[in-house]
Formats: structure tokens, sequence, C-alpha cells
């Protein structure tokens, strides 16, 4: 799908202006999205066309690789914000006359610091700021007489009873979240991620050349663990038929089909879910709220996850890329491509906009408290978590081993790059 934005005349003196043709590469939003930030950009740079290309996610990354490769990539691209240590090589830093780091650092939110600065320089800006949230479903939670959603994951586990159902063979016919396995809960890695986070896992040392993952710390009481193996624990004991907190199993179906169809009370993703659930549950009762905390008085740690753009190290135009990107990041870019569809923003100034949204305010509520965390390579790093939940749960290997075993992994991988 192509969208061409065509020039603007406005009145006024005649200016210099930059003449630029450039194309931009996007994944999921499309042009009904795209068109009145181009529109806005386009009235005010009447030099500079900006032709917009959307692209499938399930083969973008490769046929952008391809493309660059190639000589025939596009100006500028989407990127995941945790993509950068792998694609770097192919990015163009933003010129400090045009973008500086204190503006960048004073604009958005701290998580994108650390995901999109290097080296005191910017390789991209980010356009939406989403992070997990928990999605619960009101008649679920009501008849367990259940008059909140969890605050903490204390909570979340005391509710696992009140709500799990099973029948005379042992399947289960309701369950409390979905969480526990690997294939078939969304974004699954995230969900350990953000639980190692909280529990202050340290994932490397400082120099990023050897993993930390399986680094002891103290707790409040001066005993030795890791945290690491705690997170790991704890996301998998949903699972485990051990457990009192048992309530999900491989034989589950896929935790967004479940919860659509009514038969898990709650699970976590993204506000991209919205729309999806709207489409496939539309009269489903649910209500969405903040990732479960450890404690509900400490500092709250989100998990972050989102887009941003980028310029070709390719680009004929990268100055004009980087005007483009500037003002598609502003709070005034960023209200004109939010028009089509709401998403949460990456600015604080937007932030206090959004909070009290219905659709979008607990999503960027969070994005204030988001972190996220190096990936030297995104994929593998994904695997990685994948067979440590797998480990566990499949291979019935003690947590603390699992963490070791990945801890080697990502060396290994550290040490490939």
């Amino acid at each position: 799908m192509v969208f061409l934005a065509q020039s603007c005349s406005i009145g006024g003196p005649k200016q210099p202006q930059q003449q630029a043709s450039l194309i931009w590469w996007q994944t999921f939003d499309d042009t009904r999205i795209a068109r009145p930030l181009i529109d806005a950009f386009q009235k005010a740079n009447p030099g500079i066309q900006i032709k917009f290309v959307q692209k499938s996610v399930d083969t973008y990354e490769d046929e952008l690789i391809d493309a660059l490769a190639a000589g025939s990539g596009p100006d500028i691209f989407a990127i995941h914000n945790d993509w950068l240590p792998k694609h770097q090589d192919k990015m163009t830093p933003a010129p400090a006359k045009i973008l500086s780091v204190r503006d960048f650092q004073d604009g958005f939110v701290d998580v994108a610091d650390t995901d999109l600065l290097s080296g005191e320089q910017i390789f991209g800006v980010p356009l939406s700021g989403d992070v997990l949230a928990l999605y619960y479903n009101k008649d679920i939670l009501s008849s367990a007489g259940i008059a909140q959603p969890p605050a903490t994951w204390e909570e979340l586990v005391g509710m696992t009873g009140k709500i799990t159902r099973s029948d005379s063979r042992g399947e289960f016919t309701r369950s409390a979240v979905a969480m526990g396995t690997s294939d078939n809960v969304n974004r699954a890695p995230d969900i350990l991620g953000a639980l190692m986070l909280q529990n202050g896992t340290q994932f490397y040392s400082q120099s990023r050349t050897s993993s930390s993952l399986s680094q002891a710390a103290r707790d409040e009481q001066g005993k030795t663990f890791l945290p690491a193996a705690r997170a790991l624990e704890f996301y998998t004991q949903f699972s485990n038929p051990s457990k009192v907190t048992y309530t999900w199993n491989a034989q589950s179906n896929n935790s967004i089909e479940a919860f659509a169809a009514g038969k898990v009370a709650m699970i976590f993703s993204y506000a991209y879910l919205r729309p999806i659930l709207k489409t496939r549950a539309p009269f489903l009762n649910y209500g969405v709220a903040p990732l479960p905390q450890l404690t509900a008085d400490g500092n709250k740690i989100n998990y972050a996850n989102y887009w941003a753009l980028s310029v070709s190290k390719q680009s004929k135009n990268p100055d004009a890329a980087w005007t483009f990107l500037k003002y598609a990041s502003s709070a005034e870019g960023l209200r004109h491509y939010y028009e089509v569809q709401k998403q949460p923003a990456p600015r604080p100034d937007l932030i206090s906009e959004q909070q009290g949204d219905a659709d979008v305010g607990v999503f960027a509520e969070g994005a204030l408290t988001a972190k996220s965390f190096y990936k030297p390579d995104s994929d593998a790093i994904e695997a990685i978590f994948v067979e440590m939940i797998d480990n566990v749960t499949l291979r019935n290997i003690e947590p603390e081993d699992a963490i070791q075993a990945a801890n080697q992994k990502i060396n290994l991988l550290l040490r490939s790059r």
C-alpha cells in the first residue's frame, strides 16, 4: 500500500526549501493513520515528498535487510524498540542541529533513552509508548466475588483458586490467568522479562560483555537469592500441577482466543489487542488494569514494547529525513498521527492528556515507568527466554538450572557478536 503526499503551497514570503523525496516503510499502521501526519508536515515543508509504504510485520525485517543489502531500501524505516543493537550499522544518527540529545531526553519517556540512544547519539524516535497491561474479564471476576483486578502479584495469586474451574477429567473449563507456558501465552517472554525487571535482575555486566542472569542478590532480610530464578519460578507455577496456583497448561487454548471466548479471566497484552477484541468478541465485558507489581507502595516497573522510526545510512537526504522524524515525534505531529487511531504516547506532555482516556490511559501512564533491557539479538534472546520456560514446564528442570543454562547461551551470543 503506497501513499504519496503532494506538496501544498503556503502564503508569505518565499523561503529556501529543502528538496527531497523520501520513502517511509512502516508496519501495522496504514495510510489512513499516516495521512494526517504527512499532510501536516507537507504543508510546512512543501519541498519534501513522503512516499509511505505499509509492510507486513511477518516478512518486514527480512525484506528490510534484503532491500538495504541491495541498496534499494527506504530512507525511513520502522524499528522495534529492541532492534538497535543488531541494526545500528544500517542507521544514521540524528544531526545535533536537528535533534539534540538533551531535547530527546526532555521530550520522551525514560525507556526511549535505553532503547534508541547509543554513544550519545540518537538512532530513532518513538511514535508510541505501549506497555504490558492486565486485561480482565469483569463478569468472571464479579462471579468469583472479586471486586477489583489485582494490583500486586500476591493479590493475583490469591485469586487463582477462586476463579479456576475444571471438569471431571481434570481439564480446565475456566482458568484464572494465562501464565506458565510459552507457546500458548501471548508474549510470554515479555511477561517473564517484566517479572525479572521487577525482581531486580541484572542482565549483563557493566560492559555488556558477559551475562549476569545467574547473579545472586540479597533480599531485605539479607538472604541470598537469584532474582531471575525467582521470576521464572513465579511465572511457571501457574502451569505446575503440584501448585495450588495451577490454572493453565500446554493444552489450554491460545491466551487471546481463550480470553475472547470467556475461558480465562486474565491475560497480559498491549494496547494493540483492543481493536482485535472489538472484532473477535464485540460483546465481551472486559477491563484493562496496570501490570501487577511486587508491592502496592513501591516504585512501579512496567514493560515497554513499541515501534520507532529511524533513518537509513543509505539515504541521500538524511537531514530531510530527520527533519520529518523530529516533526513526526513532536506533540503536534503525534496528535495528527493519532487522529484516526489512538495510541499511547511516548511523550510526557501528551501522556498527561491521555491518562484519563478509557482506551489508552492505562498504557500511556504505564509508559512513564516502562523499562526494557539490552538485547544483542532480540530474536535470539526471545528464543532463550522461551527455552527457559519450557525447560521448567516441559523438562522438569529446576528454575535455577534453567537460568544457568540461559546464562551460558547468552554468553555465547555475546561472544559471537
